[in-house]
């Protein structure tokens, strides 16, 4: 575990100055109380110091169950903050054993609902007004953590001299389930977040950080969350730059509608025996409140689609004011530089636990035309024939249709498109179209020793273990030139933080490799790569992201207007079911119809 990797002759020299009357260096006075952190080792032997554990918001149980965090009191003690903190309460990912290409990704501290604190890892020796980044893991809002051994802060805090922050927040139905009400209110985990931010704003500098220069980022649901960041008014002034790393808040599966998320809150009381009747919600919050949080957790679940997570953030018309896309159109979001990129294979990770029979991790998977047109069905449940048999001809290589491994490839590509890179694409492209500087990138490097089968190649994460600097440490067996990429990697992200501009270091200097400015007509992106290459032109995959983004919804619209009629009555005589009557209208910028009536029509997926 990365907390444990302690500098013991450090640790003992500090406490014998302790006992000389020094003061102890690695006692930081914060505005709430003084807390204890512990010198730790990187794996390539350079040190850094560390508070872990250290709370910023009161503990999240008993009537504090789903609520917004809650600031937290003054404590006059000395506060021990070098053990990691508790993983909130989540599910465990138990599909393929003890294999660790999947268990990486489990908690590796206790579970609990007492899980509200953060991480501060700082170089040494201690600097002044350092850049901030705060990281924000993924994890699809159901699951994750801050301590993960991919997550290690050591070696990037090192070796490129920056602060680094990250924080516990809630997840899954204790984290987003929403009833209307102040004691149920939704996007409680997004204002842990916002309080963590907060919390780095008022006590930064006593470690050493710049409060005006943090940088957000995050991967995948961390990514949505710090997109949703740039677009809150709640938290726009209190960071400065942000990364988004495969997720934007324009992903399908980013935001799901009040209506769908109370639908989501009820069928999970019923699972749970509790009362579940929209009449009486308050019957129903306090039920849910003595429900054991594993039970909560474990209920969740029921029929969802690829990428459709139960408890994810919904328009709140606070924190979330407004539908993303909406935000981004009308330019209603912070003006700041970005940096975001995803990678080439997005899809195949979700896809594996999808389609579980068809997709065995094995080293040969092959999919037949049949194999294909069926997988193509159940991975979008949610639209017409018309709109499937566009997808299929999109994603068809009409040359060899029946070759099995570009089938296979196929469908990769058709859930990474739709779920991750076209919504990165989107996002930087306004941006980049509204005057900032936008930087992106594309993830291109298989790693040597990735656990995975050959055929999944680059998968959705696996350029996180290049940013935190995994390929540093000698007992992970990376080669030479993966070892030369994580630090080109670490390097960018720093000179970002610090600079706004990952070309252009602190000291004013210029990196070797260039990386050009996306611009809203080039639409330029950098390939990060063994390579260090870089690739100009448009892209990635801007036909296929036409296809989802402009072509797609306009077929749904004109094939399926005649339902409009259909769609006013069931809103004007309240059915709840009209959800599964117009599901195809809802999934795409189809979107367009409910908008105007007023109404959020997106499907989680």
């Amino acid at each position: 575990m990365w907390w444990l990797l302690v500098a013991t002759t450090v640790a003992i020299g500090v406490r014998a100055s302790n006992s000389n009357g020094a003061e102890d260096p690695l006692v930081v006075h914060t505005n709430k109380g003084r807390v204890q952190g512990i010198t730790l080792q990187a794996a390539t032997g350079k040190l850094v110091d560390a508070w872990l554990g250290i709370p910023y918001a009161q503990k999240p149980i008993g009537n504090l169950r789903f609520r917004h965090p809650r600031p937290i009191d003054k404590w006059t003690h000395i506060l021990n903050a070098t053990r990691p903190p508790n993983t909130c309460v989540q599910i465990i990912d138990t599909v393929f054993g003890d294999f660790p290409g999947a268990t990486m990704w489990n908690p590796n501290t206790q579970i609990s609902e007492d899980c509200l604190y953060l991480n501060v890892v700082v170089p040494k020796p201690r600097p002044t007004k350092a850049a901030v980044m705060l990281w924000i893991f993924g994890g699809g809002f159901y699951s994750g953590s801050a301590t993960l051994e991919v997550y290690d802060h050591k070696t990037l805090v090192s070796e490129e001299n920056i602060i680094l922050v990250s924080m516990q927040y809630r997840v899954a139905s204790l984290g987003f389930l929403y009833f209307d009400s102040p004691e149920a209110p939704g996007n409680a985990g997004l204002y842990d977040q916002l309080m963590a931010l907060q919390w780095i704003h008022d006590n930064i500098h006593y470690f050493g950080g710049n409060p005006h220069n943090v940088t957000l980022f995050g991967e995948s649901a961390g990514a949505v969350s710090v997109s949703l960041h740039l677009l809150s008014p709640l938290s726009r002034n209190l960071f400065s730059q942000a990364i988004m790393q495969s997720g934007s808040a324009v992903a399908p599966w980013a935001i799901i509608s009040r209506q769908e998320s109370t639908i989501r809150g009820l069928r999970l009381a019923e699972a749970v025996n509790c009362p579940h009747s929209k009449s009486d919600i308050p019957a129903v919050i306090e039920c849910l409140r003595k429900v054991n949080a594993s039970d909560l957790v474990a209920n969740e679940w029921g029929t969802l689609g690829i990428c459709e997570f139960p408890f994810v953030p919904i328009v709140d018309g606070t924190f979330v004011d407004d539908i993303p896309q909406r935000s981004l159109s009308s330019r209603n979001f912070k003006k700041t530089n970005i940096l975001m990129g995803s990678n080439t294979e997005e899809g195949y990770y979700f896809i594996i636990y999808y389609l579980t029979e068809l997709f065995r991790k094995e080293e040969n998977v092959y999919v037949n035309r049949e194999e294909f047109l069926q997988a193509v069905r159940e991975l979008n449940p949610y639209v017409n024939n018309v709109a499937r048999q566009a997808i299929v001809f999109e994603y068809t290589d009409w040359q060899n249709p029946d070759d099995p491994i570009k089938n296979r490839d196929a469908l990769d590509k058709m859930v990474g498109d739709y779920q991750f890179t076209c919504n990165v694409n989107e996002f930087a492209h306004t941006y980049a179209e509204s005057g900032n500087n936008v930087y992106m990138y594309l993830f291109t490097h298989r790693s040597v020793n990735n656990p995975w089968p050959s055929w999944t190649g680059v998968m959705h994460g696996d350029e996180i273990n290049y940013i935190f600097g995994e390929p540093l440490d000698p007992a992970k067996n990376y080669q030479p030139q993966e070892i030369e990429l994580s630090k080109r990697m670490m390097n960018f992200w720093a000179n970002f933080a610090k600079t706004g501009n990952p070309n252009l270091q602190s000291d004013n200097t210029w990196t070797t490799t260039y990386w050009p400015l996306h611009t809203a007509f080039g639409r330029e992106y950098i390939t990060l790569d063994v390579n260090a290459s870089a690739t100009g032109g448009r892209g990635p995959r801007v036909k296929q992201c036409a296809f989802w983004k402009k072509y797609l919804p306009q077929l749904i619209s004109s094939t399926g207007i005649h339902f409009l009629y259909l769609f006013m009555l069931t809103k004007i005589l309240k059915i709840d079911m009209w959800n599964s009557i117009f599901i195809y209208l809802v999934t795409y910028k189809g979107n367009r119809v409910g908008t105007k009536l007023g109404i959020k029509l997106t499907r989680c997926c």
